[in-house]
């Protein structure tokens, strides 16, 4: 019995000012017999599979330590928040003070000791969240502070939280806002931050998973802050 199957052609390719991979996806059609079905098809994917084993195995960093997620705060949220902020301060010159502020949910896997990988930081953060300014109302600030001393801590930089209030850097009693570098999934009011809703916003095309390879090729071995930012 001839059968036509159909198979995908899946293959991947670096964008120019990205280290992101955009997959590309052909379907063609071929008729062979059921006997030889399975082995037509892995010999079509195999080269593909092994192009992307290759291009996500590579090393891109190292860490000397466990880095873990876990609340109120830890090394491995504050590196995500730091990264986020460390690729954005030094492009800018804003007057008002910057922090960023992202969701443990969004922080998707931990990295044991050692050597890190592309395809850890796809683990790290496998969604295609992107990078937003939001321009934030001073007054708005106790919405976050009534937010975080709920959820117990999330990722930040460039600010702590004591007892019940957010310690910004930079801030003084004349400055009317703030900027916050977010998700654009936090930024339009996701995992319940809807102090963000109805705010100025400054949306981006940077993934920030495309932030976090990029901090971590940049750095070689991760630098870790141990210091808790969140102190209830």
């Amino acid at each position: 019995m001839k059968l036509n199957i159909g198979y995908f052609f899946i293959g991947a390719s670096l964008m120019a000012c990205s280290t992101y991979l955009e997959p590309t996806l052909s379907v063609q059609s071929i008729v062979v017999s059921q006997d030889t079905a399975a082995s037509a098809l892995a010999s079509v994917l195999a080269p593909y599979q092994d192009s992307l084993h290759r291009e996500f195995d590579q090393v891109i960093a190292e860490t000397p330590q466990d880095l873990i997620v876990q609340r109120p705060s830890s090394n491995l949220m504050n590196w995500c928040a730091d990264a986020v902020y460390e690729s954005q301060i030094h492009s800018t010159e804003r007057t008002e003070p910057v922090i960023c502020l992202l969701n443990k949910g969004g922080i998707r896997a931990s990295f044991g000791a050692g050597s890190l990988s592309l395809s850890d930081f796809y683990k790290l953060m496998p969604f295609d969240n992107r990078l937003v300014w939001v321009k934030f109302p001073v007054w708005k600030i106790p919405e976050i502070e009534a937010y975080l001393l709920k959820s117990g801590g999330e990722p930040m930089s460039n600010c702590t939280f004591t007892s019940t209030h957010l310690q910004i850097k930079g801030l003084t009693p004349e400055m009317e806002y703030i900027w916050v570098l977010t998700s654009d999934f936090l930024a339009t009011g996701g995992d319940q931050m809807t102090f963000f809703i109805n705010t100025e916003q400054i949306p981006t095309n940077i993934l920030l998973r495309d932030i976090f390879i990029e901090q971590a090729k940049h750095q070689g071995e991760l630098i870790l802050d141990q210091k808790p930012r969140y102190l209830k």
